[in-house]
């Protein structure tokens, strides 16, 4: 064999081999076929789980003890409740199922239960009744009678009284005014001095027109029927002012005071050893936790949403009504944005409170329930304690909105009274 040959040969067998470590691996890739990519997903995988889990840090929450530490108050002494209206989310909560004196923050109790009773367009019936005869004089030989218990009564509906006398041709009364017990008159508590601040009123021609607290009369209809505001306005008028005599009149066409307690726990669920009511306006001793105040709220707002209003229809805005919110957060960003109801009571009852209570409008968070009570005679710390608490919880997290009214707004307006003719002068007879 030729060297030539030889060469040739071995060139043949070495292509050979060459071919066989090349094309060897792929006859055995079927059995562990591999997507493209995926050897570096899978490394990016291994080191990525080879490296420390980042730690989460929980959203921070409020201290309340130390806020009040810092502030030198005892946690006891406090109790409060933030939240979304629809529950969902706590901004603050601190002793929120501990009883405290709600003071007159137990007025939004009376008033859902007076809107839930008489419903929110209930206007009180003043029924004036003649007894006697008419001279051509003009001058009624008898008693004017007036019957009814309109809590707020006074010195306006007296005045449309006597021009309605005047209009039908009755210009002196040559007799008496006699009103019914449960009459009453610029928010006084008695019938005989209720009826000499009406007969001083209306007394027409006369000098002087004598009262008495007498019955109405048994038969015969009233020669008019002077009706009241509707009892949306008396409930915003009595929650901005705090009236207190407004509200235990209202409570007492509903059961009086256990009839509010008993619409509380029935109702709205509030355990029994929760509540106690001694007097619907807040006066006296009472009881509710903060968590039960914000039943309260949540059911007046579906209350009054159910009768086609608002919540400030028969709450103040804070700020900017008058009464005992006016100018309270002024200047602040919760300036408008806020509903509110006031609570105080002084040192001789339970050591004294301050209490507020409502809702925020927020842009983010909607609207933001509160329920802030203070034990102690302080009430302007605890009150400037209430207003730092819901701008540190509230302003800095949440944009608040400002709520739309004319502020601020007129208080039981004479134009929302009424007079309701039922029998001409001429009608009138003798009993």
């Amino acid at each position: 064999m030729s060297s030539r040959v030889l060469l040739l040969a071995v060139c043949c067998v070495g292509l050979i081999v060459i071919a066989v470590f090349v094309y060897l691996p792929f006859t055995f890739a079927p059995l562990s076929r591999v997507e493209p990519g995926a050897v570096v997903e899978t490394n990016f995988a291994r080191a990525a789980a080879a490296l420390p889990s980042p730690s989460v840090e929980p959203p921070p929450t409020f201290d309340a003890a130390v806020w009040l530490a810092v502030r030198g108050e005892e946690p006891e002494g406090h109790g409060f409740l933030i939240e979304t209206l629809d529950g969902r989310r706590t901004l603050a909560s601190h002793n929120a199922d501990t009883g405290f004196n709600p003071a007159s923050l137990l007025k939004l109790a009376t008033s859902l239960v007076s809107l839930r009773k008489l419903g929110a367009g209930h206007r009180f019936e003043t029924r004036v009744f003649v007894n006697g005869e008419i001279d051509s004089a003009g001058v009624l030989n008898g008693k004017v009678h007036v019957a009814g218990g309109d809590p707020t009564f006074g010195d306006v509906a007296a005045v449309m009284i006597a021009r309605e006398l005047r209009a039908r041709g009755i210009n002196k009364i040559n007799g008496d005014a006699v009103v019914t017990p449960d009459f009453c008159f610029n928010f006084s508590e008695s019938p005989e001095e209720s009826a000499q601040r009406l007969a001083r009123v209306m007394r027409l021609g006369q000098t002087e027109l004598q009262a008495k607290v007498g019955a109405a009369p048994a038969a015969g209809r009233p020669l008019f029927v002077f009706r009241s505001y509707p009892l949306s306005d008396v409930l915003l008028y009595m929650n901005s002012h705090s009236n207190n005599f407004v509200a235990d009149r209202l409570a007492g066409l509903s059961g009086g005071p256990e009839g509010v307690r008993q619409f509380l726990i029935h109702e709205l669920s509030i355990p029994d050893d929760q509540v106690r009511v001694t007097m619907a306006s807040g006066r006296q001793s009472n009881l509710l936790t903060p968590r039960g105040v914000l039943k309260v709220i949540r059911a007046l707002n579906d209350e009054v949403t159910r009768q086609g209003l608002k919540l400030e229809d028969v709450m103040p805005v804070m700020s900017d009504d008058y009464g005992t919110l006016r100018r309270r957060l002024e200047g602040t960003p919760l300036d408008g944005a806020a509903l509110a109801k006031t609570g105080t009571l002084p040192t001789e009852v339970d050591g004294g409170m301050a209490s507020l209570a409502g809702i925020i409008n927020t842009q983010d968070a909607g609207v933001i329930a509160f329920a802030l009570l203070d034990r102690g005679g302080d009430v302007g710390w605890h009150r400037q304690m209430q207003d730092e608490l819901l701008l540190e919880i509230i302003a800095p997290h949440d944009l608040p909105l400002v709520i739309p009214i004319e502020a601020p707004r007129q208080l039981l307006s004479p134009s929302a009274l009424s007079v309701d003719p039922q029998v001409s002068a001429a009608a009138i007879t003798t009993q």
